[in-house]
């Protein structure tokens, strides 16, 4: 038996008053429908939304394949699809909802840079990320910050899985400002963050928190959606930090890559992407390898190259190197919630103006082209928020991203628990 479920708004039901009709689908939809979809289509993007978004708890995590799975009794509630950014949810439209009700007039482009050294050798081009969390943690103004880690062995960082694999990261909780500055830099790989969250708050005893969320733009994405509509998975999220984004990589794909260029995954401490080139250093911070990222795109994530959203609009800060100096973090602000932030956290970072934002225009402009050349469906920032269960199947039925029948085990698995 499923647990009771709370009235959980469905994309569409817009408290604010606004007009995003969107006609109900006839019948249920389950998370089958959604798993042969997008799962098992290969376009999951392990974000973690529709666990996030479960009112039952009926979705789980596959720890061994990282993604989501069934775990009890599937409701038939529509939740799952309801805020996929691969199914349901059209995250264009949420992305310029958000800008719209949300948004600066004019949101605002800085190179930036932490003020202490520890925050600049621990993070990731110029340590921006690392120096705010830790300041906000410092003062109070956050209760904790979810962020990806490869090595969870430090005080303060609460996680409920651990990696177990080269290249492999796990979402982690950060408490203080020592975990914040020993989580820095970046995890190439996605970490299911929107479907750990209550269970980290849990595993750290937060009492309705306020936390920082930071993730790559789709995991902005489901959770833009997941507090337009008020949905109780969104109560802790205080503030959201995208990172600029183009693809994830599945660490086992990749781990294999690096090693037929002569890389031991195993010796890898940390990976950077910049204009272009995948970047492998070691412990003592020597370059092992300094290859076109597009040697590894078999890695990627398929889903990645259904995302328009390299600069992860739906964020109240986006951060990245495009478009900075060396050492630098291009900052962009677009929202009072991301200003506030950055104002409380003044002391903590040095902050100049972006006046040239031409590399990053561009960048942003060919990942949108890219992003429509692969989409079945079309991209429409107008259209409305959700995308019904028709639609979608006609749309993706008879393209190479076509759902796919579940295999035997997991069909099994649903006639157990459906």
């Amino acid at each position: 038996m499923s647990k009771p479920q709370p009235h959980v708004p469905r994309v569409g039901d817009d408290p604010r008053g606004q007009t995003d009709e969107v006609a109900e689908p006839p019948g249920k939809i389950w998370f089958r429908d959604l798993d042969e979809a997008v799962i098992e289509a290969d376009r999951c993007i392990q974000c973690g939304s529709c666990v996030a978004a479960c009112p039952s708890d009926s979705i789980g995590i596959d720890a061994e394949e990282n993604r989501p799975t069934l775990v009890r009794m599937c409701t038939g509630c529509s939740s799952c699809w309801d805020y996929c950014p691969r199914s349901g949810l059209r995250y264009e439209r949420v992305v310029d909802a958000v800008a719209d009700e949300r948004g600066l007039a004019e949101p605002r482009t800085y190179a930036a840079r932490a003020t202490d050294e520890a925050s600049r050798q621990s993070g990731q081009d110029g340590g921006v990320v690392t120096a705010l969390l830790a300041h906000l943690l410092e003062t109070g103004e956050i209760d904790g910050a979810l962020v990806a880690v490869d090595d969870t062995d430090h005080p303060g960082l609460v996680t409920v899985a651990e990696p177990d694999a080269p290249l492999e990261g796990t979402a982690a909780l950060a408490t203080t400002p020592a975990a914040v500055r020993a989580s820095g830099g970046s995890v190439y790989n996605q970490v299911m963050s929107l479907g750990r969250l209550d269970a980290l708050v849990d595993a750290a005893g937060l009492s309705d928190p306020d936390l920082a969320l930071v993730g790559t733009p789709c995991v902005l994405e489901g959770a833009s959606a997941l507090e337009r509509y008020d949905h109780d998975a969104a109560s802790p999220i205080a503030l959201t930090v995208a990172l600029m984004c183009t693809r994830n990589f599945e660490h086992e794909r990749l781990a294999g890559l690096l090693g037929e260029h002569g890389v031991d995954p195993d010796a890898v401490e940390k990976l950077d992407v910049s204009e272009g080139t995948l970047f492998a250093y070691d412990d003592g911070g020597e370059t092992l390898l300094a290859e076109d990222v597009d040697s590894f795109g078999a890695a990627g994530l398929r889903g990645c190259d259904e995302c328009a959203d390299f600069l992860g609009g739906g964020a109240d800060l986006s951060v990245g190197n495009v478009a900075s100096g060396d050492d630098e973090t291009t900052l962009l602000v677009r929202t009072e919630r991301g200003q506030r932030a950055l104002d409380r956290a003044d002391d903590a970072l040095a902050v100049d103006e972006l006046s040239d934002t031409d590399a990053l225009d561009q960048l942003a402009d060919w990942n949108e082209r890219r992003a429509k050349h692969f989409l079945p469906r079309e991209y429409d920032p107008e259209g409305s928020v959700g995308i019904s269960y028709g639609e979608h199947r006609e749309a993706y039925d008879g393209t190479d991203r076509d759902p796919d029948p579940l295999n035997p085990a997991r069909v099994h698995q649903y006639e157990e628990w459906c």
